[in-house]
């Protein structure tokens, strides 16, 4: 180094560790930059965010060391996890929000054709049964042709309805009981999502004046399919991936990263979050470089916000932890030589000053 530090200063006896504070002062930095920029105008851009992994991939490994000496260190680790977790959690809450639409859209057609199918297989078992819009017409209502009035002992009673679709037949409740074979509905756990059911004319038993579900036609309404674009099937694989990243980096985060190591190792950050009057919304309110501010414990990361506090603490407790060591942050930055002074070094040539 053409400037190297005395042998006496703290750059020189703690290197491995400033160079390494440095490197995660810098990660939070960077990241805080990025998240302030997108906070005003409450969006989230994705290919902003990949930007960032391959330096977060960096910090982690050279936190992940036998250097990292003690929990006060190693909860700098569990800060890079806990970062990289908010930014994952941050991507896919916002993709959720904007694929929400399209997302509805396909689950109320995939429905329609699901309970289609099963009245359609419904009527082929039963030709008798009459379908009049979407719902099958109940059985044991007078025919509308039928102009005899109700208590003709020619009309329907409404009272002795067996719902069985495959029988047709109509039994009174106090005569035989359904012959054999006769179809008891659905027992077997579903072939489709059972809320495609809910508030509709089916039920599995028949009961509390619904359709019975058969099996044939539960099978029926398990083929439909419904076409989807590569964008949403990308923006589906996104948002899946994002939620396995997140909660992995959460839970190597916890593991060194805890209210109950803050307060023993961070005991001054640990102070200026648990006695916050501020709100989890009011991200914008510390100053970055304030030492003595109100902070914010970040708080849950699935509602993709939560990660400037992430940043303000991370900032605290480089300061904090930095004292002990005589960190300065920017200011005691050595730079790296120039190209052109690295070349020449190589030749034998000196370093310009």
């Amino acid at each position: 180094m053409p400037n190297p530090p005395s042998p006496n200063s703290p750059y020189h006896k703690y290197g491995g560790l400033i160079a390494r504070l440095e490197l995660v002062d810098a990660l939070v930095c960077f990241t805080y930059s990025i998240w302030s920029k997108e906070y005003g105008r409450r969006v989230c851009i994705p290919e902003t965010w990949q930007t960032a992994q391959a330096f977060l991939s960096w910090c982690k490994a050279k936190w992940d060391t036998p250097d990292t000496v003690g929990e006060s260190e190693s909860a700098f680790l569990g800060l890079i996890y806990m970062i990289e977790g908010f930014i994952h959690a941050r991507k896919f809450n916002y993709a959720s929000k904007i694929a929400r639409s399209d997302t509805t859209a396909l689950w109320t057609n995939t429905r329609g054709l699901v309970l289609t199918a099963a009245r359609e297989e419904g009527l082929k078992a039963t030709p008798s049964l009459l379908s009049t819009g979407s719902h099958l017409t109940p059985q044991g209502l007078p025919s509308p042709a039928n102009s005899v009035p109700t208590n003709s002992a020619h009309s329907t009673p409404t009272n002795i309805v067996d719902r069985s679709l495959e029988q047709g037949a109509l039994l009174s409740t106090s005569a035989r009981p359904p012959p054999q074979g006769s179809p008891s509905g659905y027992t077997q756990p579903l072939p489709f999502p059972p809320e495609f059911i809910k508030d509709s004319e089916f039920t599995r038993d028949g009961r509390d004046g619904g359709v019975k579900l058969t099996e044939q036609m539960a099978a029926a309404a398990s083929k439909v399919t419904i076409p989807v674009s590569s964008h949403f099937v990308n923006t589906a694989q996104s948002v899946s991936q994002g939620i396995e990243a997140a909660q992995y980096c959460m839970e190597h985060s916890q593991q060194t990263l805890t209210l109950p190591k803050m307060a023993q190792h961070f005991p001054i950050t640990f102070a200026r979050m648990v006695y916050s009057n501020l709100g989890a919304d009011e991200e914008y309110q510390p100053d970055m470089e304030d030492e003595e501010g109100e902070l914010f414990w970040p708080g849950q990361c699935t509602t993709g916000e939560g990660l400037g506090w992430v940043c303000l603490m991370g900032k605290a407790m480089i300061h904090e932890l930095g004292k002990d060591f005589g960190y300065i942050g920017l200011k005691g930055v050595i730079p790296k030589p120039r190209a052109e002074a690295q070349s020449g070094s190589m030749r034998g040539q000196p370093f310009p000053r």
